[in-house]
């Protein structure tokens, strides 16, 4: 089955330049739940606009050289600073006024997409999670209570938020990425688990031609080549 889908990838994608974008060289962990959170179910650049004016408002460099390196632990803006550059507002003047984007988290019972980027930022917070450096002490406990933010049961949000943060070895399985899988394989690929198995299952095949290939750098580059077909650019 998977061989259909090599062959897809190596029929439609540059594989041999594929790489990542400025995106996945955030400087500090609170731009990656930013882009991680308002990402969902919008044009691309809206998000990367609320990421831009976020950071031009505390004057905060948004992107580190491109190595994945992380910056000193001195030097990053932390968790604690963006609850506190909420918290002087509050969520609903930090959305309308400083990030200058309403967006809920669903057009149903949803919340402010400023609101969920608040309570995730506050279980990192209780859990001494400040800095990139941080991240590895995330474990089920702490995923679960992020799942239960209104908008996050599907888990996207939290993959996407790994990959933004250095994990090279899970995709974001939105709407571009399903099709894609769906297209290459000839049937259709619903289950978010097992988008995920099989996007690891192929950049391993493909590696052994494209050495330079990861889960995340395959994700990006059928990302992009399916925003270039006139799709929205989305990223559910």
């Amino acid at each position: 089955m998977i061989d259909k889908l090599l062959l897809y990838c190596e029929e439609t994608l540059d594989l041999k330049n594929a790489k990542l974008d400025d995106g996945h060289y955030y400087s500090s962990l609170p731009l990656c739940i930013l882009d991680a959170v308002y990402s969902i179910g919008v044009r691309y650049t809206a998000t990367r606009n609320v990421v831009l004016r976020y950071c031009q408002k505390y004057n905060l460099t948004t992107f580190r050289n491109r190595t994945p390196e992380y910056p000193n632990r001195e030097s990053q803006h932390t968790i604690s600073q963006l609850i506190e550059n909420i918290e002087s507002v509050g969520a609903d003047y930090f959305a309308y006024h400083i990030l200058n984007n309403l967006q809920r988290t669903s057009t149903t019972s949803g919340v402010l997409k400023s609101e969920a980027v608040y309570l995730w930022a506050e279980i990192f917070k209780a859990h001494g999670i400040e800095v990139f450096q941080d991240v590895s002490m995330i474990d089920k406990k702490i995923e679960n209570k992020i799942l239960e933010i209104k908008g996050q049961r599907s888990g996207i949000s939290l993959s996407y938020f790994y990959m933004l943060s250095g994990n090279d070895d899970l995709c974001k399985p939105d709407r571009h990425i399903l099709k894609f899988l769906s297209d290459g394989l000839q049937q259709e690929i619903k289950d978010l688990g097992d988008a995920q198995s099989i996007m690891r299952d192929t950049t391993t095949a493909l590696k052994a031609k494209y050495a330079h290939l990861s889960v995340r750098m395959l994700d990006h580059t059928i990302w992009a080549y399916m925003s270039s077909r006139g799709k929205k650019g989305e990223r559910l």
